[in-house]
Order: C-alpha cells, then structure tokens, then sequence
C-alpha cells in the first residue's frame, strides 16, 4: 500500500479517521483530509501500540488498526496465510493462557502456538478439537475466568529460562544476524551520503564473523543485494530454528541534534518478552561502553521482526545516522568493527548467562533494564 500520510485527501484517508475515532482517538471534523490533527492522533495510536510513532500510516500501522477494530467472537479466527492478527487473537490468547493453556505471547497473530492451545482447550472442554475458535468454542471461553492467573505461561517459561542458562559455549549456537533495510529499501542517509543499509551490513558481515569464530552457526536475514520484508525475516528465523535474533538499525530523526543508542524488545501494554528484553539490555549495554553516545533507553515495540519470530528478539539502534558527527563515526569502519565487538560480547552473556571476558578498549557489560 502507499503510506498514507500528511497531506493525503481521498477515501483511504476518511476509512482511517474513523477507525481511529472508534478507538477514541479525535480527528477533524473536515473528512477525507490527513491534516496535523490526524497525524497526531495516529502518532497516539501508534505509540500506544509500540509502533514507530513517525504519524504516518504505513502497512504495519494499517494492519494494526484494522485489527484494533474487531472484539472476541466478532469472526471465526482460524489459521490463514498471512496470519489472521487483530484485538481479538490477543484476547483469545490472554484467556487461554490465564486458564493455563500455552498460547504464548498476546501478539495478535493467530499462528500454530495459538491453535495448539484452542485444540488443547477444546479437547479439555468436550469440543470438537479443530483448532478453530468459533462461536462454541468462545463462549466456552468466556465463561471461564482466572483473574488471578495474571503470568501467562509463556512469560513464566521465559522467566525459567532465564534462570538456566543452557550452553557453556558458542560452538552449535544457531543465531541470526538481522542487517537492517537493503538495497530496494536502504533506510536513512547521512549528510555525507552514507546509507543504512550499507553500514548495518557491515557492522552485520563483521559481528557473523566474530560469532563464527566461537563456534556458532549464524544465519543472515539477507544479503549485500537483497531486501526481504521484516516479516520475511522472522519466517527465516523460525524456518532455521534459530534460538536468538539481533537486529541491527540505525536511528534518524529532523533534528540534527538527536544522538545517542536505543533498543527494542517485543511488548505490549500488557506484557513483554522478558528474553528480548534481556538481549536489548545487554545490546544496548555493550554499545554504550564502547561508543560512549548517548543512553536513549530499552523500549517494548511489536514491529514484525520481535512479533513474528519464536525466538527471543532485539533490535539495536547504535546511532543517529542524521546526527553529523555520530553519522560520521558510524560510517567509519573502525566504528562498526568495535560496535560488532561489543555485540559479540552482549550476545555471549545472554547465551552463557555469566559474563564473558570484557574485550579489549570496552568496560564490562552490565545489564540497562529500564522502565519505558
């Protein structure tokens, strides 16, 4: 689709005005023009989403808002190519996991995790077991409440896991290496003329490198010329099993006085990943001990890289491309060596759980976890 944005006119426009009123969010009284009042109302609904809050209606945002719109039992949710996702597959999901049924993270997306905790609901309640929560099978559903069941299971798993680091070593890791955009879609430039596609491949190239020297089998998201969607992305991910993915972008803002590094880990209003969190934490960690920019803090987010892949996931931001001075550190090559050096560093703590030796020029790593 073509985004829609600041300045647009037509019926696409007035479609997303009254989506975005039904949500309780107030736009113009003048329809079908996206003037500065839509903007703002969709930066509130994208905030309140943990999507990129840039006021512009996009196919993630799209999708998110057309999803907000439908309530438990309004369809049939079963499974579909692309998923089924919306406001009522993360209510589904919330029920089943506070009756004790696995059906992970409330991510919305009506995926094989999700079907698997109906049919065991539906075998447990006496139903027909077809995986498909339709009418019966949701008012079985509602009928049954545990308020105090408030930890989903997936997020006590998590936790568990957390507590039990599995591996002394790197050697048969399998982690994917995620270089942000490509060369169809190639992101933000710097004033000099640097693009970030082409530095989130080196900084990539280089940290599948230094991974591969301990032992582990790394998987890019894509190549030098290629540009898959995020969602492509985390299909590779799951196809290859892979047991974490960091995702690596650069941050851009109007202002050229905006610096600093940021991270991102799945999460929602109402719960987070607690293994990506960890990998955002640690990422962000290493980055600012051996850049020393500025701490722009660990944020839930639900892009589809973090939503749609089973495993833990983190999305590390090391600069601000557009600042002038850090735009021209990030393109420097002795900067992105070091910066896959502090990410090798914060990847081996999470997979080890204890920390590594500090490389050379770095302060040991420490976790960041804050409160977004």
């Amino acid at each position: 689709m073509e985004p829609i944005r600041l300045g647009s006119i037509g019926p696409e426009v007035e479609d997303v005005q009254r989506r975005l009123e039904a949500l309780g969010l107030t736009c113009p009284s003048d329809p079908s023009v996206f003037d500065p009042a839509t903007e703002a109302a969709v930066r509130t609904f994208q905030q309140r989403r943990g999507l990129i809050a840039d006021g512009v209606v996009g196919p993630e945002t799209w999708q998110t808002l057309v999803g907000a719109s439908f309530s438990l039992g309004d369809r049939l949710l079963y499974v579909t190519r692309p998923l089924m996702r919306g406001d009522d597959v993360r209510e589904l999901q919330r029920r089943l996991n506070r009756l004790g049924f696995d059906a992970g993270y409330d991510d919305g997306l009506f995926g094989p995790q999700t079907v698997a905790a109906v049919r065991e609901f539906q075998l447990n309640a006496g139903l027909l077991v077809d995986g498909i929560a339709g009418r019966e099978t949701v008012e079985h559903l509602l009928r049954l409440h545990r308020s105090h069941q408030e930890a989903p299971v997936a997020a006590v798993r998590e936790r568990e896991a957390l507590r039990r680091p599995s591996r002394r070593g790197l050697a048969g890791a399998r982690l994917m290496v995620d270089p942000g955009h490509g060369i169809a879609d190639p992101g933000l430039s710097s004033a000099d003329g640097a693009q970030e596609h082409d530095i989130t491949w080196r900084i990539g190239t280089a940290l599948e490198g230094r991974l591969a020297a301990l032992g582990a089998h790394v998987v890019l998201s894509r190549g030098p010329h290629t540009s898959p969607t995020p969602s492509q992305r985390a299909q590779q991910a799951n196809a290859e099993d892979v047991e974490l993915i960091l995702s690596i972008h650069l941050n851009g803002a109007n202002s050229p006085r905006a610096r600093g590094a940021a991270a991102y880990h799945f999460g929602t209003e109402a719960q987070i990943s607690d293994r990506g969190q960890r990998l955002a934490d640690l990422a962000l960690a290493a980055v600012l001990a051996t850049t020393g920019t500025q701490d722009c803090r660990v944020h839930p987010s639900i892009s589809p890289i973090l939503r749609e892949s089973r495993a833990p996931a983190a999305v590390i931001e090391p600069g601000f491309l557009t600042h002038p001075e850090e735009g021209r550190q990030l393109a420097q090559p002795r900067t992105q060596q070091r910066i896959a050096a502090a990410l090798t560093h914060a990847i081996t703590h999470y997979l080890l759980g204890d920390p590594p030796s500090t490389p050379a020029g770095m302060a040991p790593v420490t976790s960041t976890r804050s409160t977004p």
